[in-house]
């Protein structure tokens, strides 16, 4: 594996070009190209926190799909034949994080990002800058947020809370599953008392970090917890459906307070059509865009995910029924990350984390669980969803719940 750096070396560029005395020779060599800690000022670290937001996704396009979209509901073949590039069996049989593809891009993005927030963390500890606070809780929820995505990737991984550390030399074996969540939970805590209550998805809020809770709770089968947390999210003032479901996934969602946590790629300076998951999603020939720009055309949606739609749920606005030539018969495709339905003529990339409507979920889900049918949340979501309300007569128990 290359070696990593994950001292804030993003701001070099800054510096230097503030240096009116640098050499006009770009291959003149300069013996030392990292910025030390002395010369970082409490000013400069909400530079460094969106330096850290910007480490997280790699390269999005395809470590997002391959670790939060495709599954069952997912038909993807990428490539066309076994002997070109399809994400899914490619890394089911390439584990090594050094390939630079989804597995490589995933785990090194994520350690990047933990480097710059410990960084951060320690610069803020050490010196006691209370006026930073919002920051050190963003930096902390995005090292607890990297290692949650890793651990529920690869179980147990290295912890490293320093700044210069590459985990791929350290000297010392990983930390066990258990270790890991204890780490995120710590974080996650301490975070909790310094982030504010949501005010946009481009950054860390208390709801996004509490329900990024709620759903570790509940996937560790930790069900009062998940509820509790779920519950707070959802009875915050500052977090409500959307009416529009399409803004969720809109680079322009100004009012929008159901998407609590997103990644941004962009603005593209060229390509934009091939760019993020436009083209992994959206249909091959004859459709097009207003630009000409067509999708690969070779990943859609499996049937009985699309017929588990009810007639007028608003989110079926974003399906689109096209004839694949790869698949030899007339697929459903997933529109959200199109041009056409989301991103307009915006050059910006959107990737959704976090979602007020996943606290909805957990909260049925965490009664049903427990032998429960409590549709009222379940309910809630599915008026926002233009969909008629269900009765605990419709289910005959929890189970089918």
């Amino acid at each position: 594996m290359k070696r990593r750096y994950f001292f804030p070396i993003h701001i070099c560029v800054f510096f230097c070009c503030i240096f009116s005395s640098c050499s006009k020779m770009l291959d003149d060599p300069y013996p030392d190209m990292s910025i030390g800690e002395n010369q970082i000022r409490p000013a400069d670290i909400p530079l460094l926190v969106n330096g850290a937001y910007s480490k997280i996704q790699g390269i999005s396009n395809q470590t997002y799909p391959l670790f939060d979209i495709y599954a069952d509901d997912v038909i993807s073949i990428q490539g066309g034949t076994s002997t070109m590039f399809n994400p899914q069996s490619y890394e089911a049989c390439n584990l090594n994080p050094a390939d630079g593809f989804g597995n490589g891009s995933y785990y090194n993005s994520s350690y990047t990002a933990i480097g710059n927030a410990n960084f951060i963390i320690n610069f803020i500890r050490s010196r006691d800058l209370s006026s930073l606070n919002k920051e050190l809780g963003e930096a902390l929820a995005i090292r607890a947020f990297c290692y949650y995505r890793l651990v529920q990737a690869y179980s147990g991984v290295v912890i490293t809370l320093g700044p210069n550390e590459d985990p791929a030399e350290l000297k010392r074996p990983k930390n066990s599953e258990e270790e890991v969540y204890a780490r995120i939970f710590t974080d996650l805590t301490d975070a909790e008392k310094l982030l504010p209550s949501f005010t946009t998805a481009n950054a860390m809020s208390k709801e996004a970090l509490q329900l990024l809770r709620a759903r570790i709770h509940l996937n560790r089968g930790e069900r009062t917890e998940a509820k509790r947390y779920a519950e707070l999210v959802i009875g915050s003032s500052a977090t409500a459906l959307s009416a529009d479901f399409t803004s969720n996934f809109r680079y322009g969602n100004s009012g929008n307070k159901e998407m609590l946590f997103r990644l941004i790629e962009g603005p593209a300076v060229y390509g934009y059509d091939r760019a993020g998951m436009f083209p992994l999603f959206s249909p091959g020939l004859p459709y097009r865009r207003p630009t000409g720009a067509t999708g690969n055309g070779q990943t859609w949606l499996n049937p009985d995910l699309v017929n588990a739609y009810e007639p007028g749920d608003t989110r079926a606005v974003m399906l689109k029924e096209q004839f694949a030539s790869s698949a030899g018969k007339v697929v459903t495709f997933l529109m959200k990350f199109s041009t056409d339905t989301a991103q307009q003529s915006n050059a910006f990339v959107v990737y959704p984390m976090i979602r007020l409507s996943e606290a909805y979920l957990i909260s049925a889900e965490v009664d049903a669980r427990d032998g429960i049918v409590n549709v009222v949340r379940y309910n809630e979501l599915r008026q926002k969803r233009n969909l008629p309300v269900k009765s605990t007569g419709d289910f005959t128990d929890a189970n089918d719940f």
